[in-house]
């Protein structure tokens, strides 16, 4: 052992047992220095939390829940919402919003039961669920008193509230549940088809005090289902505690699945398209027949059958009758009696030459094409509606 303390080098061990003690200290300088302040929360097993307020319902039996949505969500299944009322000095807390108070103030109007724990003297002076405003403690003291209700359910001392503040009674609708002697502790309203049971002082049901006296049984009073399976909720949202609500979360559930099988739909008709499983499908050829199939069709048939001879004759004939009338000969008129009356020399070559194609012409296209240019230009020439040449 000597041997090897003798190895290490004195001088560096120093060194870094220095710089590590520096660091260390360092970091802990560099840690911010936390305030334990009153949370007021079921979460919170210190001395100003409501843990022991939550595991005491639980125990007795009451169905107890923590609410850490947004109030929006707040719906009939919840009998009793606890609210406590977090310090405004709590960087932790969430305020609520206008949107939320009136959510708050629907359910209340509902037939919800509304334990609110604290004051908030702004609160009442814009009226938020009739809220009454608070004033500082008698200095004369009377005898407390506790409602017969509360005194029905065992609780028959309560000692004194720890707050400067009591409630100051709005109206006479308004009942007194707990009296310390320096005025009213406890008070119970309605609010619509609901109730409000307002405690100023918070410390009566923290972690430290609640096993104090009968405060116990003033919780399991207060705080117990108005309804037989009700549930009674924490709301942790003011306390930091906010689940972020997605929208596949908010809306209706039969929206959602509905929205779910079509995008299921969907997939699954991009993987068939994009996914070939066989042959494609190939549209049937249109065969829609026009003017021009028609008559290549007829020409075709009129081909086979060589009736390009008789067709030349057809035309050479129609022509020479139509000639005929025009010059006042008669329908029967032969071709040389026609091109005697025939004045110009042109004309009387092109009906001869009409004459000669449709008699012993070649019966081919070329010879019927031309047979029956000439029998359509011949026709013009002579043709009643036209210029009066003869």
């Amino acid at each position: 052992m000597r041997r090897l303390l003798a190895r290490i080098p004195p001088l560096e061990t120093a060194i870094i047992v220095v710089a590590v003690a520096v660091i260390v200290t360092l970091g802990m300088l560099e840690q911010p220095q936390q305030t334990a302040f009153d949370s007021y929360s079921s979460y919170d097993a210190a001395s100003g939390g409501y843990r022991g307020l939550y595991e005491l319902l639980q125990r007795e039996g009451v169905p107890v829940e923590r609410f850490e949505q947004q109030l929006a969500l707040l719906d009939p299944s919840v009998d009793t919402l606890v609210y406590a009322e977090p310090l405004d000095f709590d960087p932790r807390q969430i305020a609520p919003t206008a949107a939320d108070v009136s959510v708050l103030e629907a359910w209340v109007r509902a037939g919800g039961r509304l334990l609110y724990i604290g004051h908030d003297d702004t609160a009442a002076k814009k009226k938020v669920l009739g809220l009454p405003f608070s004033r500082p403690a008698s200095a004369q003291a009377h005898p407390p008193r506790i409602a017969p209700s509360l005194q029905t359910a065992g609780v028959a001392s309560l000692g004194s509230a720890s707050t400067p503040q009591r409630w100051l009674l709005p109206h006479g609708k308004t009942v007194s549940l707990f009296d310390d002697g320096k005025g009213p502790v406890i008070v119970r309203y309605a609010f619509g088809h609901g109730t409000v049971t307002a405690v100023i002082d918070e410390t009566l049901f923290d972690n430290a005090n609640l096993a104090r006296a009968d405060r116990p049984r003033l919780a399991y009073a207060l705080a117990q289902p108005g309804k037989a399976g009700g549930t009674v909720s924490f709301d942790e949202t003011q306390h930091g505690y906010l689940t972020p609500e997605h929208w596949w979360s908010v809306v209706p559930r039969p929206f959602a699945i509905a929205l779910a099988i079509a995008l299921l739909a969907l997939l699954a008709a991009l993987a068939g398209a994009a996914v070939r499983l066989g042959p494609p499908i190939l549209p049937r050829p249109r065969d829609d027949r026009s003017s021009a199939d028609f008559i290549d069709a007829l020409a075709t048939l009129l081909e086979r059958g060589k009736a390009a001879r008789a067709a030349m004759q057809d035309a050479a004939e129609s022509t020479a009758r139509t000639i005929a009338r025009a010059l006042g000969l008669r329908s029967g008129a032969s071709a040389n009696e026609i091109a005697e009356r025939i004045e110009s020399q042109a004309v009387r070559d092109e009906f001869r030459s009409l004459h000669e194609l449709a008699q012993t012409g070649t019966p081919d296209n070329a010879a019927l094409v031309r047979t029956v240019a000439l029998a359509q230009r011949l026709r013009k020439e002579f043709a009643p509606h036209g210029r009066q040449r003869y």
